[in-house]
């Protein structure tokens, strides 16, 4: 008689303890997690295969209700870590563990990633007892687990695995024996890890860059997946992270924690090994900038959200919302669209003809440069006589107009009487409160001359930059910056505006203790120079800048800004409150 219990019901356990359950090399099963609905559950679909542990699962969740010395066999460990697993195993709460509960024969198999030399210290330890110990980690995912379909990479003693064969066979298609003993395993499963870790890192990193690039970001994933670039986990995160919304409940199929956990192993042991990693150790910090990002509970793909926001490309949501025809792009509209606010929408004018409400990034007009986590920025522009179409703002922007000798414009806003006349003027800084629950639905009309000596002087131009999200802030809130050259134009609850003015040759000393948007009103040559130490040379370098220039930056400390040019340098900072 075989009697198993499994401990951890999570996404990879549950599915495996679910695979034994169809097992006739065993007799019961009982699953044990600190979560109560995963043990009920579990007990249900175990009494229904008739191979549940006892009429109904204990109403204590301790390890010595679920494993006993009397009748349990097999404990199979699947844990999140190491820790979890050092606790169940010879340190848990009330001196209650498997090494204290556990007869002479027994045998714990632990599937959960932990480090090499963790595993042959705990073969010994148990090995003092008589029970034996297998170290199998497992790769395959959720869905495989319960199809019984995962990898298994199983170490230990030859005729302690050839015992525990049938379970398994169980639970896997592809059972490798490594051989060398307990430790093997988890040794095969580090080096797994950092190919995989590196694979979805670098997969994050070739889609932001095609995305800056300013390819389409599916058409390049589609051309990578039939080429030699491809690789198993760039065709699997490459298309979550294309597709991901962000929306809640969005489903996890494995958290960016875990790589965090998996990666340092692998960069831990290979420094006791006294063996370079570079590329591992890189694609750690990636994962480690996610978890700085609040992405630790979200999909591992989501460590593209790092390349995001440090490139302002956008990868994630690049769903083209737009349908082509002919070769031209056009939008569905019919007469039973319905008369609504959201994009999709028909806006019926006065005079009976309709347009289609598409959000402003679609606009023909407006130009995607940024998208990140906290911002989206696009670069409008105008020709005089020349119309947007009908176009929805859903979150708060700050709105910078860069035509150099201003513009006369009209503006239609849904739900008006009409379109309204307004000018801006060159540096002109406006802030609009949308929501989604409030947009902006308007057309834009540039209605000044078209009669000018020089090419674009009257067009309308715009950049717009809407507020997500706040980065995440250390500390209380701040007060607002105050430096020489910098002046306060504009304040809201999310946002600051401040200028920084360079005349020819006058040096400013940039430290700005917040995520910013850059936006250059009026170029210039730029020297850039950080302090050195005793350790380390002064870096510098020159920067050409121009009209119109956008970035979004990372908090950053004492760096002198020259201005090297013949003209005043012009820059709005807005920091992200």
């Amino acid at each position: 008689m075989t009697n198993v219990t499994v401990i951890g019901l999570g996404a990879m356990g549950g599915g495996m303890a679910r695979s034994l359950l169809r097992s006739d090399a065993v007799t019961s099963v009982a699953g044990f997690d600190l979560n109560p609905e995963f043990v009920s559950k579990f007990h249900q679909e175990a009494k229904q295969t008739e191979k549940a542990a006892g009429n109904e699962p204990p109403e204590q969740l301790t390890l010595d209700n679920f494993v006993s010395g009397e009748t349990t066999n097999v404990v199979l460990i699947v844990l999140v870590n190491e820790a979890q697993c050092q606790s169940v195993c010879f340190d848990g709460k009330d001196g209650i563990h498997l090494q204290g509960l556990l007869r002479k024969g027994s045998t714990v198999i632990v599937s959960s990633t932990v480090t090499p030399a963790w595993s042959k210290r705990a073969c010994a330890r148990f090995s003092e007892q008589g029970i034996r110990f297998l170290d199998c980690p497992v790769s395959g995912g959720p869905v495989r687990a319960l199809a019984g379909e995962i990898t298994m990479m199983c170490s230990g003693d030859p005729e302690d695995l050839q015992v525990a064969d049938p379970l398994f066979q169980a639970m896997g298609t592809e059972i490798h024996i490594v051989r060398g003993g307990a430790g093997m395993g988890s040794t095969v499963k580090m080096v797994h890890q950092l190919l995989a870790g590196v694979h979805i890192a670098v997969a994050a990193e070739a889609l932001a860059l095609a995305a800056k690039a300013g390819l389409d970001v599916r058409q390049l994933y589609d051309i990578v997946k039939g080429a030699a670039g491809n690789s198993w986990m760039f065709g699997d995160r490459g298309k979550r992270m294309i597709e991901y919304t962000g929306e809640d409940g969005e489903k996890v199929m494995s958290s960016l924690a875990i790589f965090i956990k998996d990666m340092d192993i692998v960069y831990s042991s290979a420094k006791a090994l006294k063996c370079p990693v570079p590329i591992a150790t890189a694609a750690l910090q990636q994962y480690i900038g996610g978890s700085g990002l609040g992405l630790d509970r979200k999909d591992d793909s989501q460590v593209v959200k790092v390349y995001e926001t440090l490139s302002g490309a956008s990868v994630s949501g690049t769903a083209c919302s737009q349908k082509e025809t002919d070769g031209s792009t056009t939008y569905a509209a019919n007469d039973e669209a319905k008369s609504g606010n959201k994009v999709g929408d028909v806006w019926t004018f006065p005079d009976g003809a309709k347009e289609t409400i598409v959000d402003c990034f679609d606009e023909p007009h407006h130009h995607s440069v940024i998208s990140n986590s906290y911002t989206r920025v696009c670069k409008a522009r105008i020709a005089p006589n020349d119309a947007t179409k009908a176009h929805r703002h859903a979150k708060s922007s700050v709105y910078f107009f860069l035509s150099e000798k201003g513009v006369d414009f009209e503006n239609y806003v849904r739900g008006s009487s009409g379109p309204v006349c307004d000018r801006v003027d060159f540096g002109e800084v406006r802030y609009g409160d949308h929501s989604e629950e409030a947009p902006l639905i308007h057309k834009l009309t540039n209605k000044s001359s078209s009669e000018t000596t020089e090419a674009d002087d009257n067009d309308l131009v715009c950049i717009d930059a809407e507020i997500l999200s706040s980065p995440p802030l250390m500390g209380p809130k701040r007060e607002p910056l105050v430096a020489d050259h910098h002046e306060l134009i504009k304040t809201r609850e999310d946002c600051r505006v401040y200028k920084l003015t360079l005349e020819p040759n006058e040096t400013a000393v940039a430290s700005y203790p917040f995520f910013y948007l850059g936006v250059v009103l009026k170029g210039s040559t730029l020297r850039n120079a950080i302090a050195g130490t005793s350790e380390c040379p002064d870096v510098a370098w020159e920067t050409d800048c121009k009209t119109g220039d956008v970035e979004w930056n990372s908090p950053s400390a004492g760096v002198a800004i020259t201005n090297k040019g013949d003209t005043v340098y012009e820059r709005y900072i807005v920091e992200w409150c």
